[in-house]
């Protein structure tokens, strides 16, 4: 229908002018100012600004064309075209577009330039799109966006989708509903999804990444993205935001608990930053498998493979598997990178053994399977911090090697390592084995159990030359201890000391040291006491050895005795021998006669 109209022979051609309405028999209705048909080319032109009806799709756009042949709509520009909502599909489809094709037999429409369409709480926008219709054109099945394509959920929920964009996207959507079910991103992809309550929204950037949603259209079931993968988890105040950078990244979990594992494959690089108190933490590997709780809200642990390290601010860790429980801060390394086996090393230790677990905050670690440790040089302690010792029978300056069948490590300021099982300590001449060995660095005590052997320099006088000299003082017992403050060792329970100043045996020995050097100033022992010197053996219950000044030494008992090169045998309650002077007083104490005697064969001395 139209004001005027020119027709054709055997109307071969038709034009319209004025009022121009058009209706087809497939319920196409448009109005126009003018319109033209050829029958030979089977199309219907309207120029200038047209609307038009089909079903439950209405639209207006300028330049329409008709292909009667192929049941296409053309607009050339300003298009804009409404999807009525229905039960299933609440939200329709409102389109605005530059140019548009309908092709209602091939079952999609296609749009040009600046094409942006709202479907209920979804924004999509891109250069051009392609959508997909079911037959009666009610439903859009599918979309395709190129060119700077980019969606915006204005409902998401906790754990769902933000906004995705790309160089192309491509969605499809649930029968006869505009609830998502997948969405495909190309080319220079991300994706926002919205953080749990108090929690920042989580991104994720790569070449490619795919998305499959629970039936909901909410819910993220399954999560994928390939090439330069960048996943950047923020954290709410005061706690740790974490970045993961890898080469792929697979996501999977089911519609009622949301994604529940992932997998970061190639060059995983894992960071924590931030926080109260504020952590660095560094962690490189091949693989990462991650558990996940309340989607990628929390990592709840991670399975890093493949030549991993571990750094934790001045703590360096290598494993070929490393299990990290993020809340607790549990570190667990199994596995050999070659022929190396899991090392820890802090500022304070370094550790190598079989299976090193370890909690960050101290750090505390637990070593077992063939422990060997080294343990730091001296350091002086930060202002208003703890200086750290090495134990003081060793040289401040350098380090102390150790190794054990078991190791339990404390960090921090009052750092103690428990060497268990065969444990040895040892820096150049000293060294020390039992079954167990601490060492304090905060304080430089030393404690060992179990058939302890303690092997350390001494210094002394050389009794021609009379010039200082060092030698080694072997001691042995069940159990020894170092106090560095009062500088004194103490070997119990059958306890013997092998030093410059004879060979004692007793139930416990006492080294008591010079505060600088390792001179010798004391030597105390009790119970069962035996001193051999080069020509005297001296019994009693009790020994006190002066070194210092005329090195002289008191032994008491009931009796004390002192045989001297095999044949002098002096008793008394007391003995005490001025070695400088050569000189013995024995004292009875009113208790026990004093005696002086000889027995058997004189031996000389030992030149």
């Amino acid at each position: 229908k139209g004001d005027t109209a020119e027709v054709g022979d055997n109307q071969s051609s038709v034009r319209m002018n004025g009022h121009v309405h058009l209706e087809g028999a497939n319920g196409l209705r448009v109005d126009a100012g003018s319109a033209s048909y050829s029958e030979g080319e089977g199309i219907v032109r309207a120029p200038g600004h047209v609307t038009f009806s089909r079903g439950s799709m209405t639209g207006s756009g300028t330049d329409f064309t008709y292909d009667r042949n192929r049941d296409t709509i053309g607009l050339s520009d300003q298009t804009a075209i409404k999807i009525a909502p229905d039960d299933k599909d609440t939200a329709g489809a409102d389109i605005r577009a530059g140019a548009a094709l309908l092709a209602r037999k091939d079952g999609f429409m296609s749009f040009e330039r600046a094409v942006h369409i709202i479907r209920g709480a979804q924004v999509l926008d891109a250069d051009r799109a392609v959508a997909d219709l079911t037959k009666d054109e009610k439903h859009i099945t599918a979309l395709d966006m190129n060119g700077g394509a980019k969606i915006t959920k204005s409902d998401a929920t906790d754990g769902g989708l933000r906004s995705m964009a790309a160089a192309n996207i491509s969605l499809k959507y649930a029968d006869n509903s505009e609830l998502l079910e997948r969405a495909v991103l190309s080319s220079g992809s991300s994706v926002k999804i919205a953080g749990g309550t108090g929690s920042p929204d989580k991104a994720l950037a790569a070449e490619s990444i795919e998305i499959r949603l629970a039936p909901d259209g909410a819910t993220l079931t399954s999560l994928s993205a390939h090439d330069k993968v960048a996943l950047d988890l923020p954290a709410p105040k005061g706690q740790a935001s974490k970045s993961i950078r890898s080469t792929t990244f697979v996501a999977s979990g089911d519609e009622g608990h949301g994604l529940t594992a992932a997998v970061f494959s190639e060059g995983v690089e894992y960071r924590e930053f931030g926080g109260t108190p504020p952590v660095q933490r560094l962690v490189r590997a091949r693989n990462l498998d991650a558990a996940l709780n309340n989607g990628l809200d929390e990592i709840r642990n991670a399975l890093f493979t493949g030549n991993v390290q571990f750094n934790d601010g001045p703590t360096h860790a290598t494993a070929a598997t490393v299990r990290y429980e993020v809340a607790s801060g549990q570190v667990d390394l199994t596995g050999k990178i070659g022929n190396a086996v899991p090392h820890v090393v802090t500022d304070q230790i370094a550790v190598d053994a079989g299976h090193i677990a370890m909690t960050l905050d101290g750090p505390k670690m637990k070593a077992t399977d063939t422990v060997a440790a080294v343990l730091q040089p001296a350091k002086p302690g930060p202002a208003g911090g703890a200086a750290r010792k090495m134990p003081g029978l060793m040289q401040q300056d350098r380090p102390a090697n150790a190794s054990s069948k078991e190791l339990v490590y404390s960090g921090g300021d009052a750092a103690k390592a428990e060497f268990a099982g065969n444990a040895q300590l040892w820096q150049t001449d000293t060294r020390i084995q039992a079954e167990a060995i601490e060492v304090e660095s905060d304080t430089g005590n030393l404690a060992a159990k179990g058939k302890v052997r303690a092997k350390f320099p001494v210094e002394t006088i050389d009794a021609g030359t009379k010039e200082k000299q060092t030698a080694i003082a072997d001691g042995t017992g069940d159990e020894m201890l170092y106090d560095d403050a009062s500088r004194k060792a103490t070997f119990k329970k059958a306890a013997h000391l092998n030093s410059p100043d004879g060979d004692i045996t007793a139930n416990a020995i006492v080294v008591s040291l010079a505060k600088e050097g390792n001179s010798v100033e004391r030597l105390e022992a009790e119970g069962a006491l035996t001193l051999k010197e080069t020509d005297r053996v001296t019994t009693g219950d009790k020994l006190l050895y002066v070194l210092a000044d005329n090195e002289s030494y008191t032994v008491v008992g009931k009796p004390a005795r002192m045989v001297e090169k095999g044949c002098h045998v002096n008793t008394g309650t007391s003995l005490n021998f001025e070695k400088s002077t050569d000189k013995l007083r024995i004292d009875g104490n009113e208790e026990t006669r004093t005696l002086t005697k000889t027995e058997g064969k004189c031996i000389e001395a030992p030149r």
